[in-house]
């Protein structure tokens, strides 16, 4: 197949094939590089997510296990001797107390409140000293969760002691509740997004989402609907496209908490430089293709359409086709080929035209010749029937010989047109059918011709041999009764005139070697009537046209001439 493609076809696909490979290339690549980046951006988010929490995580450790050792202190522990009852000593054991829960929170990285309550003193000591606190013991009387819970904004650690005493806190001597603003973690939040890229957030599905300060809440607000939808698992990742913009989401459940620790960060982002080089190959694939394109439009103007031009003048050429000529406006290399090409042409047509005038001066000579030949031939077979006839005093048969010899002279001579109608000839061989029927008192004739073939032109004196011979060679050998029938017929634009005879007849051998003779040349030892005829048809109509000698019904011969009127040229 790749063979019969020309020169331009292959170029272009040659073209094509040179960068089919790069862009294909450069596609995996870029994919490849894009699902590395893209691994490293759900690895860093999962890790710079899982170092926030770890860091909240360990404070809220820390502060709960202060709510559990606090009890431990010897303060506290005195506070809670029922022979205490001092003013002044439990006056100052509170303070020894607050001054110790004031030094924690100095020392620790979180502001949180310290509240204790003290059941059989019906006392409560708080770091809050801003709000007063009464015992409430129907608050105090509930048990309490192992967790930390969200109210009002703050997160709240309970404990006793004993700690056996969280299902039921009205047997405990000391509670313990350590509470910190829900402003702490936005404070963390902010510190982590300047550090880092990121834009870590706490989501809970009943309470909603704890944000840093400049937090773009409509977004995250989103994000915590897809976080509503997701089946939630300890720590996972996922990736969401909201207002045409996708992002890696990665969370962290606190087990402290019971939140989850949420960040996330927009993809293309920081596949923005991946997609700019990306862009700008496609852009330079797309420039070369311009440009490509634009030099083969180039070829195809200058040589393509030359070269086509040229194989079709050359086709034409080879078909016979000598006027075909070339044109070509542009001043290239081109233009001498085609003017070289015109030159060609205009040579060979010139031999062509030369040629074939010569052929047809010779074949008008043939046919002059052919014609000039038969005259004399009839003449002769006249000439010595009136001789006979006068050697047998048969005077009315001389006189029919004599007018129809004058006749026939008239009609051959009376135009130079060598073509005569079929009406002209049937009337021709009627006058000799006549004048041998005279001769032979055993002959009898019929002639049946349709109106359509009585004005189609046949060469002159072309059925009078064919009933000379089917008389001298059919009927007078047989000496009994004869017959001769002329008919016409057109088939498939052939015109056709049948003429049978009731003479001897011939073998099949002789009417082969007959039929074999009218193709060959004319020699000595051939009959020169009907083979003239069969020449002048096929100079004058074509190939197809003759005499087809075959066996009558009537039980002699039978002669068609055939001809195709149109091919007469």
């Amino acid at each position: 197949m790749l063979a019969r493609m020309n020169v331009f076809t292959k170029m272009t696909l040659l073209i094509l094939f040179f960068l089919i490979p790069v862009i294909v290339l450069y596609t995996y690549s870029n994919r490849e590089s894009v699902a590395v980046i893209e691994q490293e951006i759900q690895s860093s988010t999962t890790n710079r997510l899982s170092t926030f929490a770890a860091s909240v995580e360990s404070n809220i450790y820390q502060l709960s296990l202060y709510g559990i050792s606090i009890g431990q202190d010897s303060s506290i522990q005195e506070f809670q001797l029922p022979d205490n009852k001092a003013p002044y000593e439990r006056v100052r054991l509170s303070g020894a107390i607050l001054e110790k829960m004031n030094l924690y929170n100095a020392a620790s990285k979180w502001h949180s409140t310290i509240t204790l309550y003290f059941p059989r003193q019906q006392e409560v000591i708080s770091t809050d000293y801003y709000t007063s606190i009464p015992y409430d013991e129907g608050e105090l009387s509930a048990p309490f969760p192992q967790t930390w819970i969200y109210a009002d904004n703050s997160f709240i650690w309970h404990t006793t002691e004993p700690t056996t005493a969280m299902e039921n806190p009205g047997r405990a001597r000391l509670i313990t509740k350590i509470s910190f603003p829900a402003n702490q973690l936005s404070s963390l939040l902010d510190q982590d997004k300047e550090n880092n890229r990121g834009d870590p957030f706490l989501f809970h599905d009943e309470f909603g989402i704890i944000s840093n300060s400049s937090a773009n809440t409509a977004l995250m607000a989103n994000l915590g609907e897809e976080l509503r939808q997701a089946p939630l698992q300890e720590q996972e990742g996922f990736r969401t496209k909201l207002d045409n913009t996708e992002y890696y989401v990665s969370y962290i459940k606190s087990n402290s908490l019971n939140w989850y620790y949420v960040d996330y960060v927009p993809m293309q982002q920081i596949l923005s430089p991946v997609t700019s080089s990306r862009n700008l190959f496609y852009l330079s694939i797309a420039v070369l293709l311009v440009m490509s394109f634009a030099v083969i439009f180039t070829l195809y103007r200058s040589v393509q359409l030359p070269l086509l031009q040229l194989i079709k003048g050359t086709k034409r050429l080879s078909d016979g086709d000598f006027s075909v000529r070339l044109d070509n406006s542009k001043h290239n290399e081109f233009s001498q080929l085609f003017l070289r090409f015109n030159i060609m042409a205009q040579r060979i047509q010139e031999l062509i035209e030369n040629v074939y005038e010569e052929k047809l001066r010779r074949r008008d000579a043939t046919l002059k010749q052919l014609q000039s030949q038969i005259n004399p031939h009839f003449l002769y077979n006249c000439l010595f029937y009136i001789k006979n006839m006068a050697r047998l005093k048969n005077e009315e048969a001389v006189v029919a010989m004599s007018l129809n010899l004058g006749e026939y002279y008239r009609y051959i001579t009376r135009s130079e047109n060598d073509l005569a109608t079929v009406r002209e000839e049937l009337n021709m061989v009627t006058n000799y059918l006549k004048i041998q029927s005279l001769r032979l008192d055993r002959m009898s004739f019929t002639i049946d011709m349709p109106d359509d073939i009585l004005e189609r032109t046949v060469p002159r004196l072309s059925l009078q041999p064919i009933i000379e011979n089917a008389i001298i060679h059919g009927l007078e050998p047989k000496g009994e009764q004869g017959q001769i029938s002329i008919r016409g017929k057109t088939e498939d634009g052939l015109h056709i005139i049948i003429m049978e005879d009731s003479g001897v007849g011939m073998t099949d051998e002789q009417l082969e070697q007959i039929q074999q003779d009218l193709a060959k040349h004319l020699h000595e030892d051939m009959g020169c009537g009907t083979w003239n005829v069969n020449q002048r048809l096929s100079y004058q109509f074509g190939g197809e046209s003759g005499l087809i000698y075959s066996r009558s019904p009537l039980g002699g011969v039978r002669v068609d001439m055939i001809w195709r009127e149109h091919s007469n040229k």
